[in-house]
């Protein structure tokens, strides 16, 4: 039974109102938002609390849609409470996104919601915090959702519902079912109305109202809502729980990589249990999906499956989800990259600066490092063989002339298949090297060749990872400097991001 003491008490309890906050209202005339809008102007004195309406006109259903726009117009001049009407192009909207209408009337909805709130708080001169934005969801509603949700395979957190509070949106309705709302109005002649398209089966929520639930109710348990509701309150605690052990294990284990992406530690996450593995891995998903703006909706649990199997299977192994989010096995590691690590690189390949000198020590050939020395006679021998060109190698006079030679004729690029690199024991293939290094798949791309053709002279990572994963930094043994060597190739790479990160 709707009565204004058990809303009030439902308000106190959850916390949805504070004194001296401002309210928002999303009145659509339906019975719903009609009855908020009724017992909140009962409530605001007692609550000190200021009204807004908000009605959103979604163009759709034509002159009911501007029936229900004035209705709602005079029923707030009826109740003194300030009125503003939003007006959007719904069809055009869902084309333009290449989304459902349903999803696109939602995002209007609450981006108007929104865009008014932070105009009252500045004309009211409160902080936002202050603003709230009151849903009128009920049982029902949160029951059709709890249904979709689970049809869809969303897992605990789906089970969970609709809250009475999520951040500044507050449904003080929630613990109401539809039947007792239109009963509170009824028994005090307060007039609404009905939007014909509820009746329709279009959309999937009135496909759940009007042809699921009946049968739930008639066959199954006559008290399904109320049941549905007790569910996702117990469903609520637990998420809450797994989210902020999922959280905690995060702010330890989940590292950001620039502008990449996120690495988690894959062994620390194999090692717990396969339900709280789940909520760290969607927890991930989220803050990858929060750094572009975008919401986890349509990331379900096979999925987070999906990444979980990937964690436990063969290293190197990638994993493609929705939103363009590539996820990879690498060794140590789980990456998560959005939008295409694997694009070209936008910011070129670094500067490198030759230089040829004889006198040197063996006790100075640099080791890591932005710096190289090579036996130049060796590179320039093998550059003259790769290219076919004559040239007096040992002349000093040509001095300058072989260091051009030598720029013109090593090619500075990005690692390609079929690159080999001579090692103590052999020719061995890049991509072999990566392997048995055991360099991750994901940063691979980010190394940086200096080959004679396909024999590379000098192979390192451009930028250190912020897990310190390096990745490789090695020259060939063909033109290491020993003791034989007369004169030394100097090869430096210049530019901002090696020699900061070096």
């Amino acid at each position: 039974m709707l009565n204004i003491d058990i809303l009030s008490r439902f308000i106190e309890n959850n916390k949805l109102i504070e004194k001296e906050d401002r309210v928002i209202l999303g009145v659509s005339g339906g019975a719903d938002s009609v009855c908020l809008l009724h017992t909140l102007c009962k409530l605001q004195k007692a609550l000190e609390i200021r009204l807004f309406v908000v009605h959103i006109n979604h163009g759709i259903r034509g002159k009911e849609a501007s029936r229900d726009e004035n209705y709602v117009k005079e029923l707030c001049n009826k109740l003194d409470v300030e009125f503003f009407s939003v007006h959007y192009n719904i069809p055009k909207m869902a084309s333009m996104l290449k989304i459902s209408e349903e999803e696109a009337g939602r995002k209007a909805r609450y981006e108007a919601f929104e865009n008014i709130a932070t105009d009252i708080s500045k004309t009211e001169g409160v902080d936002i915090s202050k603003v709230k934005i009151a849903i009128a969801h009920n049982k029902n509603d949160n029951a059709e959702t709890m249904l979709h949700n689970l049809s869809r395979g969303s897992g605990i957190s789906g089970l969970k519902g609709i809250l009475a509070k999520n951040g500044r949106i507050i449904r003080p309705l929630l613990i109401f079912t539809r039947a007792e709302i239109e009963e509170y109005l009824n028994e005090n002649k307060i007039e609404y109305m009905t939007d014909s398209t509820n009746l329709e089966n279009e959309y999937t929520r009135n496909v759940l109202r009007n042809e699921v639930f009946p049968i739930l109710t008639k066959y199954v348990n006559s008290n399904v809502i109320n049941n549905f509701y007790k569910t996702s309150t117990v469903a609520a605690e637990a998420d809450e729980y797994f989210e902020d052990s999922a959280k905690k294990f995060c702010e330890k284990n989940l590292k950001a990589e620039g502008n990449r992406g996120y690495t988690l530690k894959r062994n620390e996450l194999i090692e717990h249990p396969h339900i709280l593995g789940t909520y760290i891995i969607r927890y991930a998903l989220k803050e990858l999906l929060k750094e572009k703006k975008l919401g986890i909706k349509d990331i379900g649990m096979v999925h987070i499956e999906d990444v979980w199997q990937l964690a436990h299977g063969e290293n190197g192994k990638k994993l493609d989800l929705k939103y363009d989010i590539k996820v990879y096995n690498d060794y140590k590691y789980l990456r998560f990259v959005q939008g295409g690590d694997e694009k070209e690189r936008k910011s070129g390949f670094p500067e490198i600066r030759y230089g040829v000198f004889s006198n040197f020590s063996m006790k100075d050939i640099p080791g890591d490092g932005n710096i190289k020395w090579l036996d130049f006679d060796k590179v320039l021998r093998d550059i003259v063989k790769y290219t076919g060109e004559s040239l007096c190698i040992n002349s000093v006079v040509s001095k300058d002339n072989n260091l051009k030679f030598i720029e013109k004729n090593i090619a500075v690029r990005g690692y390609m298949s079929g690159d080999f690199i001579q090692i103590k024991s052999g020719k061995k293939a890049v991509k072999k090297l990566f392997t048995d290094e055991k360099i991750p798949v994901s940063i691979r791309k980010e190394h940086i060749v200096l080959t004679i053709g396909s024999c590379v002279v000098w192979i390192f990572k451009e930028n250190k990872s912020p897990d310190d994963t390096v990745g490789l930094d090695r020259i060939s043994e063909l033109y290491k400097v020993d003791l034989y060597t007369n004169k030394v190739l100097k090869i430096e790479v210049l530019g901002d991001k090696y020699e900061r990160e070096s």
